[in-house]
């Protein structure tokens, strides 16, 4: 299994980087990879990454997932940006997944795929994103579609457990939450409901 994350101009740090590291804590294998000519990608918040590959120099047909940080202007870029969008269509089309958070859907819109799948988005982003059902759970995942969505920075932490849990297993997800203490967390919060 192989994942590539598509790292544009302002892209939300938080959610690009959760899911890179915790799927290399898993043991998968995912590329960081900068949709510009230059490996140096720059986030929303300013934060300078240095990506692993870039757009021209990878073979899509290597990749089994695709993921979509949000962040703007990074969403609106890759949303009009026919390179990528070619990819995710491809992607999509070869029954490959793909996973979107927070404002990055509008790639699956512009893609003419969001209508065909189950999703959610960051708030205020349905108004733009016309799932063929809106939900508002923190992570959503369409089996069908082969996709899956999540609301935001808040929600990354889910958002890459769940795609971890997908991608390696339910005992590899368990053995994260605990190494990172998620459980405890969960539980703390379960006592103060």
């Amino acid at each position: 299994m192989r994942a590539m994350i598509l790292l544009g101009s302002g892209y939300e740090e938080v959610e690009a980087l959760t899911v890179v590291d915790w799927f290399r804590r898993a043991g998968l294998a995912i590329d960081m990879v900068s949709v510009s000519d230059e490996l140096e990608t720059v986030g929303d918040h300013q934060i300078h990454i240095q990506a692993d590959k870039r757009l021209a120099d990878v073979d899509p047909s290597l990749y089994d997932l695709i993921v979509t940080p949000g962040g703007m202007p990074a969403s609106k870029q890759l949303a009009g940006d026919q390179a990528v969008l070619d990819l995710v269509q491809s992607h999509h089309q070869a029954g490959k997944w793909l996973a979107s958070i927070c404002a990055s859907p509008l790639i699956l819109e512009a893609a003419g795929i969001a209508a065909e799948a189950v999703g959610t988005c960051y708030p205020g982003i349905e108004e733009t994103v016309h799932f063929k059902d809106h939900k508002e759970d923190l992570v959503v995942v369409d089996e069908d579609a082969k996709l899956m969505t999540s609301r935001g920075p808040a929600t990354a932490t889910y958002f890459a457990l769940k795609l971890v849990e997908r991608f390696a297993g339910e005992e590899a997800a368990n053995d994260l939450k605990q190494a990172l203490l998620l459980d405890q967390v969960e539980a703390s919060q379960a006592g103060h409901a």
